[in-house]
């Protein structure tokens, strides 16, 4: 069994660490480390999650390196050594092609406290003024001004997904965020933090949270336990702020895994899981929430000749999984392994499962463990189901609406933009899937039968109709143990939905259960399966009231035929006279019933009452002209 719910990345990032004459810097938007050695005169190393995208250059020394980036297509290269300016190298091939050239901050005295590449072309100085949006033209080492936005700002923090930047008031009472789009700035409603707590660049991260952008700030120091709010900064319908509150103190960094809100909290060695989609209890205008799980542990890690200290004070975090240890020279991804989370609330979990990537296995095998335990998980087993099938309605509900052209917006989606505990699953776990994963290997359980109850029950109260398979395991379960008043209530009371395969099964437990065979019949009425019902009682030498059933049908068509055009069939009139004949030979009174019968359909459908050669009934005529000598019959 898995012990740890968290991991770092078996294959990490390896890179020079951080020496005398070497600086590490990390690029968020490209997740790119770059080693830059004595400035980058004796060399400059990048790596990255793409190899191709690797390489070593030289730079002249032209002072300290403050920051580093390439463009999104590593065609040009930002160096920042100053507040003042940025400075660009031209790349072809991953190979320098140009001499550096600068671009300084427009605002006479401002300092440029940052610089983000938003597209291949474009790039924005964030700075202490405001922002100004940039389009270079490499070839002419010439910038074109786009946009320029005027606010004093302190600090910045940068979400590279969302191509949103938060900047921080001189105050840190107020947080302005903006987004990058079309070659433009758009502000969005800015942030206010409370007077007596500003907040400072170390605390902030912008992040992603279920295709939303947030702002995570970490709320610590003194003897109060820590807490991270997230406030919403781009979320559709809800103005709704969070706390996750962790009950340590102590230092504390964040990311986020799988859209988990993962808070490391170094002194316990420990990281704490929480997830926004999750009920809360409110406080105020406030929604607060515990971990998901006790908090655990990462899995320890070990690299090649080097010596990992799990939590050590030398770890950096960026949004929004990256762990990076300047001093090994070491980027690892923070991974979710769901297998960790086995051990928690089971009803409680498999919500949260749900809505992860990796997710469908473990709530497998939470589903496997509930079930062999019988009885005293039924109650539990019956919220899964329910969670489980409610993702799984919402699902039926949009390809529907897909199916018949509809706004999908009309219905109650599972996968929109609203933040509620109801949103955001990643997969579905259909009829099929439950059958085969789960059910198909308890088949022998003593409990099967009211698991399945439980789960046929949840999909009824999701309007949704069992499966062949779910009701074939519930039936066979039942006439095993031998449950018939149990099995003759379900189907009595539509509790088993009524299916052509179901009334077949039930047939062939006729030996087993007398009433098996009139219940399977009773429902090939109520499914109108006349034809059906017709071969079955033939089948079982009932001529007689099978010719009964087809004669009844047929008049009701002919009462009403607008059912013809629904495919309905003329069931006494396709009957074949040979097949009848046949099936009654044995029973005098009946083969003189169904002949005289017959040659009543004869006389109706062509006005005479003989059969036509092709029907092959010759020797049928016989029998009958040998029962009656004296009547002249039928004359071939």
């Amino acid at each position: 069994m898995e012990e740890h719910c968290l991991e770092l990345s078996e294959n990490p990032i390896l890179f020079d660490c951080v020496t005398v004459v070497t600086n590490v810097f990390f690029d968020d938007t490209n997740g790119q480390v770059f080693a830059v050695r004595s400035s980058g005169v004796t060399g400059v190393i990048v790596k990255g999650p793409n190899q191709d995208n690797c390489t070593t250059f030289r730079m002249e020394d032209k002072g300290r390196v403050i920051s580093i980036k390439f463009s999104p297509d590593m065609n040009i290269l930002g160096i920042q050594r100053s507040h003042g300016s940025v400075d660009f190298i031209n790349f072809a091939n991953l190979i320098p092609t140009s001499s550096e050239y600068s671009q300084g901050c427009k605002w006479k005295n401002g300092s440029i406290l940052g610089f983000v590449w938003v597209k291949a072309n474009e790039i924005a100085f964030i700075t202490d003024r405001g922002i100004e949006l940039l389009q270079v033209v490499p070839e002419k080492k010439q910038f074109k001004s786009l946009k320029i936005i005027k606010i004093d700002a302190s600090w910045f923090s940068w979400c590279a997904q969302s191509k949103l930047v938060l900047l921080a008031s001189p105050n840190g009472v107020f947080l302005h965020p903006f987004t990058f789009n079309n070659s433009s700035i758009n502000k969005l409603p800015r942030v206010e933090m409370e007077s007596d707590r500003p907040v400072t660049d170390s605390d902030v991260s912008c992040t992603r949270l279920y295709d939303s952008s947030w702002c995570l700030v970490l709320r610590h120091g003194g003897k109060c336990p820590a807490e991270v709010l997230a406030l919403p900064v781009n979320v559709p319908g809800t103005s709704q702020i969070h706390a996750f509150r962790t009950g340590l103190v102590g230092r504390f960094a964040i990311n986020v895994v799988d859209n988990l809100v993962v808070v490391h909290h170094q002194a316990s060695q420990t990281s704490m899981l929480f997830d926004i989609m999750e009920e809360g209890t409110m406080e105020g205008e406030m929604k607060v929430h515990g971990p998901i799980t006790f908090p655990m542990s990462l899995k320890p890690v070990t690299v090649p000749d080097l010596q990992c200290q799990m939590y050590s004070g030398n770890w950096v975090v960026f949004q929004p999984d990256i762990v990076i240890d300047a001093r090994l020279g070491c980027l690892w991804r923070v991974v979710l392994k769901p297998a960790g989370l086995i051990d928690a609330s089971r009803d409680y979990i498999v919500s949260i499962l749900l809505r992860r990537r990796e997710g469908r296995q473990t709530i497998y095998a939470i589903l496997k463990n509930m079930v062999s335990e019988g009885n005293k998980c039924l109650t539990g087993l019956m919220k899964v189901f329910d969670q489980i099938n409610h993702v799984y309605r919402k699902q039926a509900e949009l390809d529907l609406a897909k199916q018949t052209g509809q706004n999908s917006n009309q219905c109650d989606s599972t996968f929109n933009n609203t933040p509620n505990q109801n949103t955001h699953h990643r997969f579905v776990i259909t009829q099929q899937d439950m059958y085969t994963n789960v059910l198909q290997y308890f088949t022998d359980s003593p409990h099967i039968i009211q698991v399945v109850l439980n789960y046929v029950c949840s999909l009824v109260k999701h309007h949704m109709s069992p499966q062949h398979a779910l009701t074939e395991m519930l039936v066979c379960a039942l006439v095993r143990t031998q449950r018939f008043s149990d099995l003759h209530q379900l189907l009595q009371y539509g509790a088993v939905g009524d299916s052509k395969p179901l009334a077949c099964l039930l047939l062939s437990l006729g030996n087993l259960h007398s009433a098996a065979h009139q219940l399977a019949m009773d429902m090939l009425h109520r499914l109108q399966a006349h034809e059906e019902a017709v071969e079955v009682l033939l089948g079982e030498g009932e001529v007689i009231a099978g010719v009964g059933v087809a004669k009844q049908y047929s008049a009701a068509l002919q009462q009403n035929p607008g059912q013809m055009q629904i495919g309905n069939a003329d069931v006494w009139n396709s009957l074949r006279a040979r097949k009848l004949l046949s099936a009654a030979q044995n029973d005098i009174n009946a083969f003189i019933s169904i002949y005289h019968a017959l040659e009543n359909r004869n006389r109706n459908n062509r006005n005479s009452q003989s059969f036509l050669k092709g029907e092959q009934c010759d020797s049928y005529v016989q029998m009958y002209m040998n029962l009656f000598p004296d009547d002249r019959g039928q004359k071939i």
